[in-house]
């Protein structure tokens, strides 16, 4: 807890406990989550969608990151870019193909601005649908 008049930093409690499960290997991490579940499933849930982010989407290896691409409509892929910075867009774009990425940057500059909001929005389906990818074992995330 915080007191912001004397200079304290605010901290959040669910994000860093999230940050700490994350860099713990699999077998140790799921185990605290398994107990975690018992106790209070929906603290659980919440460290789980916290595990991931929209950066490991991205780093992932260009077959899988096709697996994410084509389950989603091009419009929501599009909204999850807005505002990437070019390093990023050039790193994803060297993932696809030139046809692909050409297509990509259009559909991202036919949406036009949008609300950060809806970025985010986007791009959690998009995590969420890799997570699920993840416990399957069809994809790994880092």
């Amino acid at each position: 807890m915080s007191n912001p008049n004397n200079g304290d930093i605010k901290i959040d409690g669910k994000k860093e406990a999230a940050l700490l499960l994350a860099s713990l290997d699999e077998n140790h991490r799921e185990r605290i989550l398994s107990e975690i579940t018992v106790k209070d499933p929906a603290l659980a849930a919440q460290l789980r969608k916290g595990l991931y982010n929209f950066g490991q989407v991205l780093a992932l290896d260009s077959i899988e990151l096709q697996k994410i691409i084509r389950a989603h409509p091009p419009k929501l892929i599009a909204l999850s870019l807005r505002g990437l910075d070019a390093e990023l867009k050039k790193n994803l774009f060297s993932k696809l193909s030139e046809r692909q990425s050409r297509a990509m940057e259009e559909e991202i500059q036919a949406i036009g601005p949008s609300k950060l909001s809806d970025v985010k929005l986007a791009q959690d389906k998009i995590i969420e649908y890799a997570r699920a990818l993840h416990e399957k074992g069809e994809i790994h995330l880092k």
